[in-house]
């Protein structure tokens, strides 16, 4: 019986060339084939040993910049996995250039499709534009599977700061107008002594650029640029208060008090940001509420890059809603004594009792100025903040 067995190094050795070609193919399909039919019946178990992640290159950008958004996914299997769909949904706030965007959706549906092959990691980046200053948590993704789902946890965050807008862009303060103002320049920095170099920060001006040390940096792109760290006349303290409060008899529509107090968290965060670039210690309060339940922002004069950080963060999160009273957020600094400071206060109209606190400012040795984010209108129903 043994001698009537042919084996299959027989039959290869009995086929001419072609013929061995063919067996060899249709080996390796079959191979294929068994592969196939394992994957297919193990791919719940594959799917679900599979690991998911997501990240962004920065902590916090400004609204208009760009990030990226790195998606990470493992198989730690000796098998396969194919056709592995990874849905979510992104905030319209922050928009994947790879997913065309949809004014009518509330939020917008992102999917990316991987195929794995044994003990395979793929990384995939994405352009991320930040649209809109806020606060986003991503929680979860889904993949679906044999009519089920699966959620995965994939955290990331993401702060996006107030819109830069270059300093002089910042209305005048009414006291300018009044003749209590020595110059229009708010905050003062020495042209000829240079302390250091370091690197560009958006919205420094151009003429601060350092050629030379920019062609030294050996970095690509908007990272190589060195721009000269200046020294300021005389050490100095800044104090910016952001008013939300409205009187009952000077009503804003709600369509022009949203963008006004946006841009209103805009020229506070330029004030801060050209005081703590300048070297100035400097402090923030606001009477919003935050999407963290807060119901005010409120930092200490305070020096440092960690410090400007942490109140970009709190911007980041603001609601667009009156948190405390207006007389309430001025009256805490003015009993702790706070003297020698510069202080702006950002609001939609100044009131009587707001004025009289902020005398009783400068009566403690303090410099107050008003700019009013309206420009001082009373709005009705057809007038436009200016």
């Amino acid at each position: 019986m043994v001698k009537g067995l042919i084996t299959a190094a027989a039959l290869a050795e009995s086929l001419p060339g072609w013929g061995y070609v063919l067996l060899s193919a249709g080996l390796v399909l079959l191979a294929v084939l068994i592969v196939a039919l394992i994957c297919f019946a193990l791919r719940d178990r594959l799917i679900a040993g599979v690991t998911y992640s997501r990240e962004f290159s920065e902590e916090g950008v400004y609204e208009g910049e760009y990030v990226i958004m790195t998606e990470t996914v493992t198989n730690p299997s000796f098998l396969p996995v194919f056709f592995l769909d990874v849905e979510s949904y992104f905030y319209n706030g922050i928009r994947l250039q790879s997913v065309p965007f949809d004014p009518r959706q509330a939020m917008q549906y992102f999917q990316s499709r991987f195929h794995l092959w044994p003990f395979m990691q793929i990384r995939r980046r994405h352009k991320v534009l930040c649209a809109q200053r806020g606060f986003y948590q991503l929680e979860t993704v889904d993949v679906f599977y044999s009519k089920r789902v699966r959620y995965i946890s994939a955290p990331a965050q993401l702060y996006v700061y107030p819109k830069v807008i270059p300093i002089g862009e910042i209305p005048d303060p009414i006291s300018s107008h009044q003749g209590d103002s020595i110059t229009a320049r708010r905050l003062i920095f020495d042209p000829f002594s240079v302390n250091g170099i370091r690197k560009y920060q958006f919205g420094d001006p151009f003429s601060t650029i350092n050629f030379k040390a920019t062609a030294r940096s050996g970095s690509v792109g908007i990272d190589a640029i060195r721009v000269n760290s200046r020294d300021y006349c005389s050490s100095r303290t800044v104090m910016v208060y952001l008013n939300y409060q409205l009187s009952v008899d000077k009503p804003i529509p709600a369509h022009l008090y949203e963008p006004m107090m946006e841009r209103g968290l805009s020229h506070a965060a330029a004030l801060m940001r050209e005081a703590f670039y300048s070297g100035y210690r400097a402090g923030f309060s606001a009477n919003a509420t935050l999407v963290s339940g807060e119901n005010r922002i409120c930092f200490p004069v305070e020096g440092g890059e960690a410090h400007l950080t942490e109140i970009l963060k709190k911007m980041a999160k603001v609601r667009i809603s009156t948190g405390i009273s207006l007389t309430a957020m001025l009256s805490e600094q003015l009993r702790d004594g706070m003297t020698e400071t510069e202080i702006f206060l950002l609001t939609p109209e100044l009131t009587d009792e707001a004025a009289t606190i902020l005398d009783r400012y400068r009566l403690q040795g303090n410099t107050v100025h008003v700019i009013l984010l309206g420009g001082g209108e009373v709005y009705g129903d057809e007038d436009v903040a200016s």
